[in-house]
């Protein structure tokens, strides 16, 4: 297995200190659906699957929050880092 690039243990960190998540899909010129101040990470894979539900072909995005506002979009690689 490679050594992990230092931005994603950077992105790692983020979403082990999160205090918050927020699931959105992109819609198009702007427009989200989206839920936002999701306390768990578990709490926001079900709201990107429900977002998911209403707009069918579409991904779901789910990017950790911490307090000092910094963000990092939740990949299954950065999961495999946790």
């Amino acid at each position: 297995m490679s050594k992990p690039h230092p931005t994603d243990l950077r992105d790692a960190a983020y979403i082990r200190a999160a205090t918050h998540f927020n699931a959105m899909v992109f819609q198009g010129r702007g427009v989200y659906d989206r839920e936002d101040d999701i306390p768990t990470l578990e709490q926001a894979k079900l709201a990107a699957a429900r977002i998911e539900a209403r707009n069918p072909g579409r991904r779901a995005m789910i990017y950790a929050v911490t307090a000092e506002g910094r963000s990092a979009m939740v990949t299954p690689a950065l999961e495999a880092l946790l």
